[in-house]
């Protein structure tokens, strides 16, 4: 808010920014009265809202800091809050997307239109009621959240999710060195630290935490790049993060990362790519010379099916293909009404989810649903392709995020956490959000 507009709210001028009129009766100019007591208290409020929604990002993948048993974070309940103040003080972003947001609202209305359809018919209303709500928060109301701040500080928040997940691999390896899985189990779950070994980190899982690192490996040559993380730090979080995507032992990760670190440095130009090249082979002579061994978790999930070729040793492949299957095979039987929301694992033999939205969000809620999940994919990848036309270093980093959310759908069910989507957002947001008025906006996406 400018200067000017601030005395205007605080009723310093009229409407059209005028000095008050001369009062003819009392002889004398009618002097404004500022509130600055009110001026001053919405400035705290903006600039806690401002501290809250960098904490959020920082703890986006810190999975384990849940408020209860239930599906909420830490990082949601701060967003809540900066979603609060944004609404009062009418800043959300009601076309995040521009021209394309009224396509993305109706994938959105589809994929949960015919879910509950199909929850109607088939399931437990109830459960469509949680899982819409948990959907509605992460696809519809992030983005208002996310594309309603200036760029300005838009290209700065990936520098906070990278240290945020890097942090997260700090906490999770130094554990595995110290610790046993039994040691930490009371205070921290299953997942931080498993009985094979594997590192969830904060995420609470490994294969979520890969992913987290996947989302952030693109991330932190992006700031690099844009100098919002130092070279030095930067090449401590990168050996961090790799540190701890190989303690992971997750096949899925690995794979992501691969994607997403190649598809960034193609993307973004030659130039980078062979700098990288350069600390790579040189990082990796390194460490064969220091004749420190591979984490064995990743020797055993990761490194036997990468060199045999055999995806059956990647951990629970073959019981994910055996979801997939059974999934093929029912998708003929739920064209139009689909088994409703959580339905599947009743259903299923396995009794379980398949680890595929494509394939869950058609059994659970038919072709409607899965014509919605389509709209929603392809404009991230139309968003992507778009940022890289008019900023090659933005749309690079939107294009390697969206691919990481691309290979993960092929891999877990439901995507309502706000630990999947919000690094998709984040990372559009650093193109998409609103420009500053002193440059020109992205006439696609720029809300008008």
């Amino acid at each position: 808010m400018s200067q000017d507009q601030t005395l205007n709210d605080a009723g310093g001028f009229d409407e059209h920014g005028a000095a008050p009129a001369y009062d003819e009766q009392a002889g004398a100019q009618a002097m404004p009265v500022l509130d600055y007591a009110n001026i001053g208290k919405r400035g705290t409020i903006q600039r806690i809202a401002r501290f809250m929604l960098c904490a959020s990002i920082f703890l986006a993948g810190w999975s384990l800091l849940r408020v209860g048993p239930i599906n909420l974070t830490l990082s949601d309940v701060l967003l809540m809050f900066v979603l609060v103040v944004m609404l009062f003080r009418t800043q959300l972003n009601t076309r995040p997307f521009s021209a394309m947001t009224v396509f993305w609202f109706i994938g959105l209305a589809l994929m949960l239109g015919g879910l509950l359809l199909s929850t109607v018919v088939n399931g437990v209303v109830e459960r469509w009621v949680i899982v819409a709500g948990q959907y509605l928060f992460a696809f519809l109301l992030i983005p208002m959240i996310l594309m309603g701040q200036e760029t300005t500080l838009t290209r700065r928040l990936p520098a906070l999710f990278v240290l945020g997940i890097t942090v997260s691999q700090l906490i999770g390896v130094s554990a595995s060195l110290l610790f046993e899985p039994a040691d930490t189990l009371a205070l921290m779950g299953k997942g931080f630290l498993t009985g094979n070994g594997r590192v969830g980190a904060m995420t609470g899982e490994p294969n979520s935490n890969g992913a987290m690192i996947a989302y952030a490996l693109p991330m932190l040559f992006y700031c690099i790049q844009k100098r919002t993380i130092p070279l030095g730090i930067g090449l401590i979080c990168g050996a961090m993060l790799v540190w701890g995507l190989l303690a992971s032992g997750s096949f899925t990760g690995f794979a992501a990362s691969v994607i997403a670190v190649s598809v960034f440095l193609v993307v973004s130009g030659l130039g980078l790519f062979l700098r990288f090249a350069v600390v790579a082979v040189v990082g990796a002579g390194l460490f064969v010379a220091s004749g420190l061994p591979l984490p064995e978790t990743f020797e055993d999930r990761v490194a036997g099916a990468i060199s045999t070729g055999d995806l059956s040793q990647a951990g629970t492949f073959t019981d994910r293909s055996k979801l997939i299957e059974e999934a093929w095979q029912k998708a003929d039987d739920h064209v139009f009404i689909g088994q409703g929301v959580d339905q599947y694992r009743v259903e299923s033999f396995y009794g379980a989810p398949v680890h595929e939205l494509h394939l869950l969000i058609w059994n659970e809620g038919g072709a409607i649903a899965f014509v919605g999940l389509l709209m929603l994919l392809l404009i991230l990848i139309g968003g992507a392709l778009s940022a890289i036309t008019k900023s090659r270093m933005e749309g690079a980093m939107i294009l390697a995020v969206v691919a990481v959310f691309m290979v993960y759908s092929f891999s877990i069910p439901h995507m309502y956490s706000r630990q999947w989507i919000l690094p998709v957002l984040l990372a559009i947001s650093t193109f998409f959000a609103l420009q500053p008025a002193h440059l020109k906006a992205p006439k696609m996406w720029y809300r008008s």
